[in-house]
Formats: C-alpha cells, sequence, structure tokens
C-alpha cells in the first residue's frame, strides 16, 4: 500500500474537508480468500489517521463521481474499439480547480496524484499510479478495492491473479517483465500448492469470459490497478 507523510496527510485534510464533516465506521470489509471474495465482519477504528483520511478522500472520489456535477466519464470510441468509462487527466485538474478551495494548477495536480497512488482512479495504459494534466486516460477504481476496507491481499492471492493474466489471451492483459519476474519467484515459493493455485485462476478465468466485453475491460483494469497498489512497480 502506498503510505503517505504526515504533511501529505495534512494536505489532504485541509483539501478535502469542503467535501464531507462526517464519517461512517465500515463495519463489513470484503476479503479475498484463496483469490475467491468473501465477507468479513469487523469493526474499524473511525478515528484512525488512515481512516479519516481515506474516508475524506472517498468522500471526495464521490463528488467527482456524481452524474451531473461530477468529472464527464465517458465511452471513447477509437479506431476498431471502444475505450468505456475513461476520463482525461486535464477533466480532473479542470474540475478539482472549479469545485474545490485549490489556489493553483500544480495544488491540483498534487491532491489528484495522491488521489491516484492510492488507486482511488488509475491510468487505463499505465502501472505507475500518477495524475498528469493532460489528455491520458483514466479510470475510477470500484468502491470494492477502496483502502478504507482495510484489507491485505496475501500472496497467493497474487500468485492466482497473475496465473489467471497468462490465461487471457489478450494483448493489454499481457504481464509486463516485472510481473514475470514476480510469477516465476511465486511459482518457486508455491511450488506445493501450484496445482491448486492454477486450478483456483482456470475457474476464475472461465467466468470472466462470460461476462459483457466493455464489463470485462473495465474489471481487468481495476482488478490490475489494484495490483498496483499493492504490488508496486
Amino acid at each position: 500500500m502506498v503510505s503517505m507523510s504526515a504533511g501529505d496527510r495534512g494536505a489532504v485534510r485541509k483539501k478535502v474537508a469542503a467535501a464531507t464533516t462526517t464519517t461512517t465506521v465500515l463495519t463489513t470489509a470484503p476479503t479475498i480468500k484463496n483469490g475467491q471474495s468473501t465477507t468479513g465482519i469487523g469493526v474499524i477504528p473511525e478515528e484512525t489517521p488512515n481512516h479519516i483520511v481515506y474516508k475524506k478522500m472517498e468522500a471526495l472520489v464521490e463528488r467527482m463521481q456524481d452524474e451531473e456535477r461530477g468529472v464527464p466519464v465517458r465511452t471513447v470510441k477509437s479506431f476498431m474499439s471502444k475505450i468505456p468509462s475513461v476520463f482525461t487527466g486535464i477533466e480532473v485538474i479542470a474540475w478539482m480547480l472549479r469545485n474545490l478551495d485549490i489556489e493553483d494548477t500544480a495544488e491540483a495536480l498534487h491532491l489528484a496524484h495522491l488521489t491516484s497512488a492510492h488507486g482511488y482512479f488509475f491510468p487505463i495504459d499505465d502501472h505507475v499510479l500518477t495524475a498528469k494534466n493532460d489528455n491520458t486516460f483514466y479510470r475510477f477504481q470500484t468502491p470494492y478495492f477502496w483502502p478504507s476496507n482495510c484489507w491485505e491481499p496475501e500472496n497467493t492471492d497474487y500468485a492466482v491473479y497473475l496465473c489467471k493474466r497468462t490465461m487471457q489471451n489478450k494483448a493489454r492483459l499481457e504481464l509486463a517483465d516485472y510481473e514475470a519476474e514476480n510469477l516465476a519467484r511465486l511459482q518457486k515459493m508455491f511450488s506445493r500448492k501450484w496445482e491448486f493455485i492454477f486450478m483456483q485462476a482456470e475457474a476464475q478465468s472461465k467466468v470472466d469470459k462470460k461476462r459483457d466485453k466493455l464489463e470485462r475491460k473495465v474489471l481487468d483494469s481495476q482488478e490490475r490497478a489494484f495490483w498496483d497498489v499493492h504490488r508496486p512497480v
């Protein structure tokens, strides 16, 4: 998980304080066990510093996703394909300058970078979670993968994910060099249980293939962004 310094936490509190005046205690947090999603029950302390920061950032992201007043999200048509549910870095910065108590572009870009670094939105074609004030396409993360859910995936979960990626014949799902190295390391680490990991990956891959094409493209990118937070380059 990307960590924040005390200075960054203070900056986030100042910039997004207008987004919310209350925080909600999350009592059910999703977890992953052996590559499958489950629901864990637990109480998250409302006043812990990270939780306060996460909830303020999430209130900001919810404002950004408002259908009428939020960042414009759309499907972009390109040659022989469609890019669903995206927006540009320019649009994010413009929205922040227009809707938040921010003085200049540099401050807006810093806040956008912090929000992206925690995985709340992400570049669709890059493993490095950052924000740029240009026409790079970004996509919002599903709330299931938000940091406030406070669950840390295990290496077996990562192994299932990487193994599943090798089963999907899509250029956008090809493993990056560092991911291929991680997969080889995990395969050696879990050699005695690799057959089980492979079976889990195969089962998940079959489920994914039944989804609508555009939905699958969005979900694939959101899952990749989740792992970019927890297993960065």
